[in-house]
């Protein structure tokens, strides 16, 4: 009801209002009334003070709470990414050591198959210095510095 008769009222009246003088005009209307209610000292307003100042402590203090637990939870978030980064690198090198075995690896399995060859055998003895029946070892003498 209340606003049908304000819009009514409004509709009527060709008055402008600016709506920052009415805003300031109520505030001060408002602390105008609280003040009286103070200086009269009825309990119930000081009452209403009272739960309105609990309630912003209270309101203050969730926000905060809400403020530590979401730096808390970006803390932990940034230190699984540098340690999900950490182990991203530590598997790269570990792959690249595991391409270089698996290389070592294919050379010594085809030293193993030329082990037992006729010409790896012959190639070893010459290293010793042994000789076929029939053959002789020569053995140049180094040239002398004069």
């Amino acid at each position: 009801m209340k606003r049908k008769r304000r819009s009514r009222q409004f509709k009527n009246s060709s008055r402008v209002i600016d709506m920052e003088e009415a805003r300031k005009q109520r505030r001060e209307k408002r602390e105008k009334e609280n003040e009286a209610k103070a200086f009269a000292g009825e309990p119930q307003f000081e009452r209403s003070q009272k739960r309105k100042r609990a309630l912003r402590q209270k309101q203050a203090l969730r926000r905060i709470i809400l403020i530590v637990i979401a730096v808390v939870i970006l803390a932990l978030i940034g230190v699984s990414v540098t340690k999900i980064i950490l182990l991203k690198k530590e598997q790269n090198t570990v792959m690249k050591k595991q391409e270089q075995l698996l290389e070592e690896k294919k050379e010594k399995e085809k030293e193993l198959k030329n082990i037992d060859s006729l010409e790896n055998l012959e190639e070893q003895a010459r290293r010793l210095k042994l000789i076929k029946p029939g053959e002789s070892l020569y053995i140049p003498k180094e040239k002398e510095d004069k």
